[in-house]
């Protein structure tokens, strides 16, 4: 190989090595920014949880007024 098509090569892998460090770096990000959304979606589906149960405890209030009134004039 002549030292042109070396410094061309030497050339291509620098490149590739600095993309590489731009990659592992975005995964890096990325894997932060999943942790994020995993701590989310986890405070998220709580609160669903506790919606679900104060609307079924609102419910069941509900039911039990209406059976106790049904009998009044």
């Amino acid at each position: 190989m002549e030292i042109e098509e070396f410094k061309k090569l030497e050339e291509k892998v620098g490149n590739m090595v600095k993309r590489m460090h731009m990659l592992k770096d975005e995964n890096g990000k990325m894997k932060v920014e999943i942790d994020k959304l995993k701590k989310n979606s986890s405070v998220n589906e709580t609160e669903k949880s506790e919606i679900r149960k104060r609307v079924t405890a609102l419910i069941q209030m509900i039911d039990s007024i209406e059976a106790g009134g049904a009998g009044s004039p």
